[in-house]
């Protein structure tokens, strides 16, 4: 037998793509390999009988570094991301794969599928659930829907669909109300596990919509599994969809992807120095803060197409008792802290923005022009006066603050400054007007903007 370790260092939503090409590998070709992995998402490879632990060491063993370069052909060709490494495959193994199922190829031990699941475990019953994603990773920011319509289409459904809110940590998944809120709570096998026990997934683009299609349907649920995903015009349909899923697209709408997908990486830049803030890399058509080809696709929209699924009588609403248990969930998971968690790179940006958003217009009508510059101390204060002294020889001759703390100036310091046409402002005199809980060195510089008319500067 020929022995392969298949390595692959992508996300777990193409690994999953990778679970396919072994089974299928294994389907066309039976007793003729011995198949390993090395991927960063273990977890995916559980109880998957196409598996072989094998040694790198090992006499005979072949390590392949697995990639889809199909995937650039994929706006041209016919074919879906699962034919992504079953070519590869086929070009370096000299073979010829063919899919045997339209879906990844994930296991679940008997063991696992007795357990209760975690919505089980909130609820004290076997409540039916849809698992919803309401953000993503910061890779990908274009595949982000607004969190507002999501919410939109949680309450339609309040009554008749509990929805369970799913995110990894590290990842932006904003807060849903009505919801059973799991963010942060799974790890990818237990992941796995709710999607085995959900009746059905609503997301974008992304791995949830992947273990929708291959997690084996708990016995009682729909199959396939009802499936909603908003997927705008970033990447091809047919390159994405699965059969039963409700793929929200709009390739051919735009001129953006009229003729393919338009594969951008951001709405805006983040940053964080990564190289999907280059203008290349950035959508070229924004609208209210979402790609235009997301914004095309309405919260009505995305709430039709789960209504399908009841209307055809493929998902059945809450039974009065499940919607009393269902409500018991939702409260158990209130306290959940996923969004305490600190600040990242990637995320740094984007909640100074909301914040400056959420500051109010200031009450007092400043007018005029002014400098105010906070430079009391030995240290800062000939700082402060060099830069007075350009301001003046460049020919600057509006009106200047020079704030400070009480016991940081002099009054052979006020004298310097004075034939420059300088107020100086204490600080802790007006603080007694205006007082301040912390009024140290880096609080005085927002402080001296608040408060600059106080002397006879105003702005």
């Amino acid at each position: 037998m020929r022995k392969l370790i298949l390595k692959n260092g992508y996300s777990p939503g193409d690994v999953v793509m990778l679970t396919a090409a072994v089974r299928d590998l294994h389907q066309g070709y039976p007793n003729q390999y011995l198949t390993d992995v090395r991927t960063a998402c273990p977890e995916l490879w559980e109880h998957n009988p196409y598996i072989t632990p094998l040694s790198e060491e090992e006499a005979g063993v072949e390590v392949l570094e697995c990639a889809y370069p199909l995937i650039d052909r994929c706006d041209q060709v016919p074919y879906h991301c699962l034919h992504g490494f079953m070519e590869f495959l086929n070009e370096r193994l000299g073979l010829t794969i063919k899919p045997t199922l339209f879906k990844g190829d994930i296991h679940l031990s008997d063991l696992e599928k007795s357990w209760y699941s975690q919505v089980h475990e909130l609820t004290r019953q076997d409540t039916p659930f849809w698992i919803v994603a309401s953000g993503g990773k910061y890779d990908a920011t274009v595949k982000w829907w607004d969190p507002r319509r999501y919410q939109e289409v949680v309450d339609y459904f309040r009554g008749r669909i509990q929805f369970v809110q799913v995110g990894e940590f590290g990842h932006c998944h904003p807060k849903l109300h009505g919801v059973i809120d799991l963010r942060g709570q799974t790890n990818l096998r237990e992941l796995v596990r709710l999607v085995y026990h959900a009746q059905g997934v609503l997301c974008p683009i992304t791995l949830l919509m992947h273990l929708a299609a291959a997690v084996e349907v708990k016995a009682g649920n729909p199959d396939p599994r009802p499936c909603v995903v908003i997927a705008g015009g970033r990447e091809p349909a047919h390159w994405e969809a699965y059969p039963g899923h409700q793929f929200l697209h709009t390739n051919g709408a735009l001129p953006c992807c009229a003729l393919r997908g338009c594969w951008r990486d951001r709405v805006r830049p983040l940053g964080d120095g990564d190289p999907r803030d280059e203008p290349n890399r950035l959508c070229v058509d924004v609208a209210g803060g979402l790609p235009r080809c997301l914004d095309l696709i309405s919260a009505q929209e995305v709430i039709r197409h789960i209504e399908m699924y009841f209307d055809g009588g493929v998902a059945r609403p809450l039974a009065p008792a499940q919607l009393k248990a269902a409500r018991r969930g939702v409260r158990r998971s209130a306290r959940n802290r996923y969004d305490d968690q600190p600040l990242t790179l990637s995320d740094a940006r984007l909640a100074c923005e909301r914040f400056i958003q959420t500051i109010p217009a200031c009450p007092v009508p400043y007018q005029g022009r002014g400098v105010v510059i906070c430079g009391g101390g030995v240290k800062y204060f000939t700082c402060a006066w060099v830069c007075i002294r350009m301001l003046r020889r460049l020919g600057c001759t509006l009106p200047i603050q020079l704030w400070h703390l009480a016991e940081e100036m002099d009054e052979p310091m006020k004298t310097l400054v004075a034939p420059l046409g300088v107020e100086c402002v204490d600080a802790n005199q007006v603080r007694q007007v205006h007082p301040a809980r912390r009024l140290g060195g880096w609080e005085l510089k927002p402080y001296a903007i608040l408060h600059k008319n106080i002397g006879s500067l105003s702005l």
